[in-house]
């Protein structure tokens, strides 16, 4: 073939997913189990985020790591602890895919309920917390509220999207809800 000539590629088949993809409903209040190098962690589904800019799934990291799935009773128990932090996750993507489990589903506890109100900086992450101009969101709009304490910023999760690498590494290294050291 000269250089002056052209190759022509032709447009490959768009391939059919493996037929090993499950389609899980989604159900608030759903549990899955979450396999990490600490053992099994677990998160509850709580909302879905729709209004525009999306941010999908939102999951509530329950406490502890366990080396076999507790009981149903027991997993009840945890879901009405109060949880290590918040974020959204596409979760059921890696559900359907088989790598994380849907173990049940659980009522949400009442101090759960509500949508939580986000903080967000457009800071980069190795500024100092104390010195970042912060922003609040509610899940349809957003206010700027400037410098807040730490203890303030321990108060709202950080407004964020982990895949499932970035929310296991979230659960295995111990974020907090305050989410300024470490983003997913």
């Amino acid at each position: 073939m000269s250089s002056m000539e052209e190759k022509t590629f032709k447009k490959p088949k768009a391939t059919k997913p493996p037929k090993s993809i499950r389609r899980i409903k989604k159900k608030i209040g759903d549990v899955i189990e979450i396999p990490t190098s600490k053992g099994l962690a677990y998160v509850q589904y709580t909302h879905q985020h729709t209004a525009p800019p999306v941010f999908g799934s939102l999951v509530r990291v329950l406490q502890g790591f366990y080396d076999k799935r507790p009981s149903d009773d027991e997993l009840e128990r945890i879901v009405k602890k109060p949880h290590r932090f918040q974020t959204f996750c596409p979760v059921y993507r890696v559900v359907n895919i088989g790598d994380w489990e849907r173990v049940g589903s659980f009522p949400i506890p009442e101090f759960a309920q509500q949508f939580p109100i986000f903080k967000n900086t457009n800071a980069r992450p190795k500024d100092d917390p104390k010195e970042k101009i912060w922003s609040l969101w509610d899940g349809e709009k957003s206010w700027r509220v400037g410098k807040l304490s730490l203890e303030e910023q321990m108060k709202y999760p950080q407004l964020e999207v982990c895949n499932d690498i970035g929310l296991i590494d979230a659960i295995e290294t111990g974020m907090g809800p305050g989410g300024f050291e470490k983003l997913c």
